[in-house]
């Protein structure tokens, strides 16, 4: 049972890693959760071809954003250990 419940979480963990958000529409971003590393990237366009921002979540809770927000984003999502 328990190991059922680890493997859910790994693989629900594992997907947002890789899955890219767009429905983040006109948010800052994503909450990045306790005892993870996230990192926002935002785009001009829905083809993703120019950088206009970033918000970077580290381990300890700190952020740092730059640049434009916009509703074109991806997400990589790490777990800190």
């Amino acid at each position: 049972m328990i190991r059922r419940v680890l493997a859910a979480t790994a693989l629900a963990a594992a997907a947002l890693a890789v899955v890219p958000t767009t429905a983040q529409a006109g948010t800052q971003g994503y909450n990045c959760r306790p005892n993870y590393r996230c990192l926002t990237t935002y785009y001009s366009d829905a083809a993703h071809t120019d950088v206009v921002g970033e918000k970077g979540e580290g381990c300890d809770g700190s952020s740092e954003i730059w640049g434009d927000v916009t509703r074109y984003t991806t997400l990589d999502v790490s777990y800190c250990g």
